[in-house]
Formats: C-alpha cells, structure tokens, sequence
C-alpha cells in the first residue's frame, strides 16, 4: 500500500510539473495580438470564458455561429453587443476591438470573393 501512495505521488508531482511546462510556454506563445481570425476567437473564448451569460450568448450563438456561417454582418453585429457589455474589462475591450477589425477583414475579403471580375 504504500509502495502505490509513493508511486502515485511521484506520478502527480510529475504531471504538475509538466502541466507548468506548458503552461508557461503556452503564455509566453499566446502574447501580443493575434494575427489571424482564428487566433483572436482562441484567445477572445479565453478571455471570456467568466463574462456575463449575454456575453458568452453573444460569443457562441452569435460570432461563432457568424463566423461558422460565414455571416460576418451577424457576427460584427454581436462582437459590437459584446463591447457595449460595461462588464468587459480593458484588457477584454482590446481584444474584442482587436477581434472585430480581424472580422472586418475576412468580411471585406469575402465581399472582394463574391464580386464579379470586370
């Protein structure tokens, strides 16, 4: 019995000691702005991931589904009902602001995509 109480013990330290590995690399990766759309809905569901319930409604059910779908006009219109959210504090206001000007991109590139050549 206490054989397996060591063993198990030396197993947990061991994990907890990689899980902060990780953990750190994955903070010193995760600094500075996201470069693509994806990246900044990575990084805007953690940053969210406490807000109010209309927040994470507009998250899911509204940018996600949007982008999802590919209805950037629906998702912009969440992104700006997440922003309006006074709960939201600056470090979450500059990703969200961060976010929409990625969204503003990807809907600009579908328009210039759905256009006709002349």
């Amino acid at each position: 019995m206490k054989k397996t109480t060591w063993l198990l013990s030396i197993v947990i330290c061991g994990l907890l000691a990689l899980g902060g590995a990780g953990c750190k690399k994955k903070d010193t990766a995760s600094s500075g702005s996201p470069q693509t759309l994806q990246q900044g809905m990575t990084k805007l569901r953690a940053a969210l991931i406490n807000a109010a319930p209309d927040v994470q409604s507009n998250l899911y059910s509204g940018v996600d589904r949007g982008i999802r779908y590919g209805q950037y006009p629906e998702a912009l219109a969440a992104m700006d009902r997440i922003a309006s959210n006074p709960g939201l504090n600056e470090q979450q206001k500059k990703l969200v602001n961060e976010v929409t000007e990625l969204l503003k991109q990807a809907a600009e590139k579908q328009q210039g995509a759905a256009a006709p050549a002349q």
